[in-house]
């Protein structure tokens, strides 16, 4: 297991993910990738074909985005690993299958959060996109259900 990808939200299961993957990562030398996927309705202003900017206050929700990640990726520095990360824009679950295929991923670390069947129907799940479509294997950390 040479290349783990490991998607990275900013909630409370993050850290628990988190730690997994390290354990995981150290007891097979392993390189991690860490991925958040930032939501499509942040404003990129086009103003000529091939040009984007970013809205200042999108750009301060990125920054904040990256920052989250880098606090994630020095656990990992930490812990003697070698980390990359990478900060996407889209779809969560095609996203991190995208990039689990340009990684060549032997194992992606993801957590699972429970959601009500009215949830599932109309927003869906990053979890079961990302299982139904992945080539690597995919290890759930749930989240703690305290009542």
């Amino acid at each position: 297991m040479k290349t783990i990808l490991v998607p990275i939200d900013s909630n409370k299961e993050g850290d628990l993910v988190a730690q997994k993957a390290i354990e995981i990562a150290k007891a097979f030398e392993s390189k991690v990738h860490l991925v958040h996927v930032t939501s499509l309705s942040k404003d990129i202003v086009v103003t000529e074909p091939g040009v984007e900017y970013i809205s200042p206050v999108n750009l301060t929700e990125y920054e904040k985005e990256m920052d989250t990640l880098n606090s994630f990726k020095a656990k990992f520095l930490d812990a003697g690993l070698l980390t990359e990360v990478h900060l996407l824009q889209g779809f969560a679950d095609k996203q991190i299958l995208k990039l689990a295929e340009q990684l060549h991923a032997d194992l992606i670390v993801l957590g699972y959060i429970k959601h009500s069947a009215l949830y599932k129907a109309f927003v869906g799940s990053v979890s079961e996109g990302v299982i139904k479509g992945s080539k690597a294997s995919v290890l759930l950390i749930p989240a703690n259900q305290n009542g």
